[in-house]
Formats: C-alpha cells, sequence, structure tokens
C-alpha cells in the first residue's frame, strides 16, 4: 500500500492520495505539472517535505537504492557494457536463466538474450529495460512515460504483457502519461495535475 500525505517538493503543492496494493493510478497532466516530480519524489531522487509510505514504512528512511521501486521511463538505462543477460544479472543476481527467459519470451526478446544496447533497436531496448524493471518484483512500479517512442503495435504488444504481469503478482504501479488510451487500459483509477495541484 502507498500513501502520499501533504507532499511539497518543486511545484507540487500538498498533495495527496493512498494506492491499495496491486492498483493502477494513472497520473495525467501537461507538461510542467509535476507529473515526473511526484515520481522522482517516491524513487528518493528528490528531497521533499510530506510524508510517502510503502507499506507502512516511511520512504524518507531509506536511500533510493533500498526502496523497492523500479522507474522506468524514456531514457531507459541500459548498461551499455552488459549483454541483455547481464543487464538482468545487475537487477536480480538470483534470477535463475530459466526466469530469465520466461520474461524476455513473454516479452518477444528472448533470442537477443546475449546482445548489447547497441545492437538492439529503439523497441528492442524498451522491451529490455522492462524486463529489468521486472525481474526483482518490485513492491511499486513508476512508469513515466516509458512508451510514448514505440509506435503503436510495439506499444499495445508490450502494454498487454505489463498488465498481464501487473494483474498477476499484484503490483502497485503509478503511470505517467499523455495518452488517454493507455490511462483507459492500465488504470483502477486516475489523478490529474494542474500547476502542481491534483485536481
Amino acid at each position: 500500500m502507498l500513501q502520499i500525505e501533504q507532499l511539497q517538493v518543486g511545484i507540487l503543492k500538498n498533495i495527496s492520495f493512498s494506492l491499495e496494493e496491486g492498483e493502477c493510478l494513472a497520473v495525467i497532466g501537461h507538461s510542467g505539472s509535476g507529473k515526473t516530480t511526484l515520481l522522482n519524489a517516491i524513487a528518493g531522487y528528490t528531497d521533499y517535505d510530506g510524508s510517502i509510505l510503502l507499506n507502512e514504512q516511511n520512504l524518507a528512511l531509506l536511500p533510493p537504492w533500498k526502496r523497492n521501486c523500479r522507474y522506468l521511463n524514456q531514457r531507459l538505462y541500459l548498461f551499455p557494457h552488459k549483454t541483455v543477460d547481464g543487464n538482468l544479472n545487475l537487477a536480480n543476481s538470483k534470477a535463475t536463466m530459466e526466469e530469465k527467459r520466461q520474461l524476455l519470451t513473454a516479452l518477444h526478446i528472448e533470442h537477443l538474450i546475449k546482445r548489447y544496447p547497441h545492437q538492439l533497436s529503439g523497441g528492442e531496448q524498451q522491451r529490455a529495460a522492462l524486463a529489468r524493471a521486472l525481474i526483482h518484483l518490485p513492491d511499486l512500479l513508476l512508469l513515466d512515460e516509458p512508451f510514448s517512442s514505440l509506435d503503436w503495435q510495439s506499444r499495445e504488444a508490450i502494454w498487454k504483457v505489463l498488465k498481464n504481469f501487473i494483474q498477476r503478482y499484484q503490483v502497485t504501479t503509478i503511470l505517467v502519461t499523455h495518452e488517454p488510451r493507455e490511462a483507459d487500459y492500465f488504470s483502477d483509477k486516475q489523478i490529474r495535475l494542474h500547476q502542481g495541484q491534483l485536481i
């Protein structure tokens, strides 16, 4: 469960909401409304006032790498000197080859497991980054328009895989998106930010 109370950071003013385990919240709003700032505060990339509790634990007491959150955006952050397999190992060194192959097969990139990021197309890199985010089951998945650079066919294929994963493992998720269809497809509920305020 995620509970945010009176969050103030950057443009954001007195943001409060809660999510039950396994719920998906879509956050919509114009550019500059504070959507990414919200995710950065939850992930621990920026200081804030107010409280953020994940499973009743105060995230302010934990550094980013100790918060069981996975953050996926357009920038991917795949390690260029590591293969797809190597990137998955960095995210979860205990994952078996069978677990890695199952996940990559679901994302239709199992055949690319030994390739490096520069050998992948943009869509393939996006899928590899998603696999890295999911190989270690997170308590909270943060998605900041990660699919906006993909064509619709690729986007909808990844949507299906990701939604099945979220539902199967009851992963609490926050999705920032400009795309109404994406918000409607994933979310149990939606909030809109406007000039840093929740409306």
